[in-house]
């Protein structure tokens, strides 16, 4: 090949390429250079968007990895009796947390805390889903009360225990806890369903909330306001400095009416009982003492109840945790006849002139009714004051006959029965009145006749609770006026004044002065008068009006069949009830009670009253009743002595 013969190189508008300068190569440069420009400008750009833009936001970002806020939970407000005893105090308390967030390695931290203080895998995974939702740099509590021992472990090992806290919180301590359970109640840790339910500015996981008693009626004046402290970690989660703190705000305190010293007397007049004691100023309608036996612990509640504690608690027969004085239902008994004497008088069905005779029955339909004085033959001739004074059944059973069921449930209802009082306590119980349209309606049957006899003596279907039967009796003494019971006398904010309750809503029972008056004496004889039944009641110096009631459990036929009274097993023996007002002349206590299975209103249930009574009048008690000395035993007769044999003849010569 000659050079002729070589081709020459292209051109490009006819001028020659270099060597190097191939079309591809050049595109494939150019295109390198402008995805390097463009990445050059949205890199810039992003960092102008984050350090000028959002500078500020991400550098808060980065300040929350070292600076927390801590939630202050509030301590609660105190409870006071009303001359100022401290009934319901905070104790500080160690609770064992920890912080999610700061956590490593769950399954080696609960190694640590199981070999530490013997919390369980199980404790600690039900802690970490009852925190779900939650934020992670939250405490979220492991264990509550740790003991000293406890404590001491956690502090030694605290370097081995990422993301754990020891955090000091108030405790609720009751200072008389079997005296005034069932009124101030105890506490309980909120759970998940009511902390969704309720305000998150006010309520966290972990906290407690009143479940019972005044706890639980007044939970958002005890509670509090939480504070906060924003404080600065380290790498392990630990505050090494404060930068500002908001105090938390504690809750109300509130004085009651109640009177420590009356709620002793009746825990110890009723020791071994059940029952309950009720009592009241007729002239306020507020409580001074409401007592239930048999009681429990509330710090139980607060400290840990084991399983065998609750179940003892939950299954005693006599029902520990039940508010007798406001949830407990009773058949009146005698104490009815109140009521039956004011609809007689109001209704014009009696008068003061109105006498029956009672020769111990009546009959009726095809059936006798017996008086209690069965035995001793009746009464005689009776009018309303020796009705009231000796319990007469056959002169309240005419009176009842008279007036009718539905008569006797309008003066029931007048007194205050067959509906809650509106004290301030949570699951109080109504009561029940009966009446024509309520059997109907409850049985599909009409109101019999005979069932009238029952109601007038207070049996039949009436059941009342001991705080009715006080607030009934309040009645007669402040000439018929219907109070409305209240526990609290003030409430002090902290820093602040106390502030006192607002005055209880009053109601007028329409009845006449004077059969209010004719009542009352009919009460002041039944303690007072040689026939009376409440003798066991009288105070020294005091008079005392009451009246006395028994009611009857099971058929009076069943109960016989035991024999002697003694013999009847408890829980078919009857109530015993008393109500009571005292003094006379110008009342300032109004009593109830009931003595579950107690046998009889004179004997049993009055000396619990007037030993409430005494304790509110500062009476002391009397001295012991000397045991009768056992008369001595009979010497055995002497024993003859033995006749000597005669000598033989000659056996002394």
């Amino acid at each position: 090949m000659n050079l002729s013969q070589i081709p020459k190189p292209a051109s490009v508008g006819g001028r020659g390429l270099e060597p190097g300068e191939n079309p591809n190569i050049r595109m494939a440069l150019l295109t390198a250079a402008v995805v390097v420009g463009l990445a050059l400008v949205v890199l810039l750009g992003r960092l102008w968007y984050l350090q000028l833009l959002k500078g500020e936001h991400f550098r808060l970002l980065s300040e929350n990895n070292r600076i927390r806020l801590v939630d202050l939970a509030p301590s609660r407000g105190l409870i006071f009796d009303t001359e100022g005893r401290l009934l319901a105090d905070n104790r500080p308390a160690f609770t064992l947390a920890v912080i999610p967030e700061d956590v490593g390695d769950w399954a080696v931290l609960t190694r640590r805390l199981h070999n530490l203080v013997g919390l369980s895998p199980e404790e600690i995974a039900k802690a970490r889903r009852a925190a779900q939702g939650a934020p992670p740099f939250k405490p979220v509590v492991l264990r509550n009360h740790l003991d000293r021992h406890q404590l001491a472990l956690l502090e030694t090992f605290r370097y081995e225990l990422p993301g754990v806290k020891v955090l000091v919180r108030y405790q609720r301590a009751y200072l008389a806890p079997r005296l005034a359970a069932h009124v101030i109640g105890y506490l309980g840790e909120i759970n998940k369903r009511e902390l969704e339910q309720s305000n998150r500015a006010v309520y966290r996981i972990g906290d407690w909330v009143g479940r019972y008693g005044l706890e639980k009626s007044r939970e958002r004046v005890l509670h509090g306001r939480r504070g906060a402290r924003q404080v600065e970690v380290d790498a392990m989660g630990r505050e090494i400095k404060l930068i500002k703190e908001v105090p938390a705000s504690r809750g109300a305190d509130l004085t009651l009416s109640i009177n420590l010293d009356l709620q002793k007397a009746a825990a110890k007049a009723l020791e071994g009982r059940a029952g309950a004691v009720a009592a009241l100023d007729p002239r306020t309608g507020q409580v001074l003492c409401l007592y239930s036996s048999p009681t429990f612990d509330p710090n139980d509640f607060i400290t840990g109840m084991s399983n065998k504690q609750w179940k003892e608690l939950s299954e005693d027969p006599k029902h520990p945790l039940k508010d007798r004085a406001i949830s407990g239902m009773y058949p009146p008994g005698s104490t009815y006849k109140i009521i039956t004497s004011a609809a007689g008088l109001a209704e014009k069905a009696i008068d003061l002139t109105s006498r029956f005779f009672c020769a111990g029955q009546m009959p009726f339909g095809n059936r006798y009714y017996r008086c209690w004085a069965y035995k001793k033959g009746g009464h005689g001739y009776t009018d309303i004051h020796k009705a009231i004074r000796e319990s007469c059944d056959v002169f309240f059973y005419k009176t009842g006959l008279r007036l009718g069921v539905d008569r006797l449930a309008k003066w029931a209802r007048a007194f205050g029965l067959g509906r809650p009082t509106g004290i301030s306590l949570p699951h109080e119980s109504p009561g029940l009145v009966p009446d024509s349209k309520w059997k109907k309606k409850r049985f599909k049957e009409s109101w019999q006749d005979g069932e009238t006899l029952s109601l007038a003596i207070g049996q039949s279907f009436t059941l009342v609770t001991p705080l009715q039967m006080a607030r009934m009796t309040a009645v007669v003494a402040n000439g018929g006026m219907l109070v409305t019971p209240t526990l609290v006398k003030t409430v002090t904010p902290p820093g602040g004044e106390p502030v006192p309750a607002p005055e209880p809503v009053k109601a007028r029972v329409p009845i006449a002065p004077e059969h209010l008056d004719t009542i009352a004496k009919g009460l002041a004889a039944v303690v007072n008068e040689p026939h009376g039944t409440a003798r066991r009641a009288r105070l020294p110096g005091i008079t005392v009006g009451g009246k006395t009631g028994t009611a009857q459990v099971v058929g009076l036929k069943f109960e016989k069949s035991f024999g002697d009274e003694e013999n009847v097993p408890w829980k078919y023996r009857s109530h015993a009830l008393f109500v009571a007002y005292a003094p006379v002349e110008n009342p300032t206590i109004a009593v109830g009670v009931v003595v579950e299975h107690g046998g009889h209103g004179g004997s049993d249930a009055a000396p619990v009253a007037a030993a409430v009574m005494r304790a509110y009048f500062g009476i002391p008690e009397p001295p012991p009743k000397a045991e009768p000395k056992p008369k001595p035993k009979p010497a055995p007769p002497a024993q003859p002595k033995p006749k000597k044999k005669p000598a033989r003849p000659g056996a002394g010569a």
